[in-house]
């Protein structure tokens, strides 16, 4: 087998693995939406905070180490 060929069945096997994974969560969330009704709404709430929560904390690193190289710079 050639690297085209196992670099494609690579990308197939990961695509794969994404969907099945996919699936899974759908039936883990389906799950509890019917035990525990309103769960699915609450966990994407949570989900966007965090991901808020997240993306300002990289954007202040980010932003520090800016600062940083631009004093090093002027130094």
């Amino acid at each position: 087998m050639n690297s085209e060929k196992w670099l494609e069945a690579l990308k197939s096997s990961d695509q794969l693995f994404n969907k099945t994974m996919a699936i899974e969560v759908w039936a883990i969330a389906k799950t509890m939406d019917d035990l525990f009704p309103g769960f699915w709404n609450r966990f994407m709430a949570n989900r966007r905070a965090a991901l808020k929560q997240f993306i300002k904390q990289k954007t202040a690193e980010k932003a520090a180490q800016r600062n940083s190289i631009q004093t090093k710079k002027s130094e």
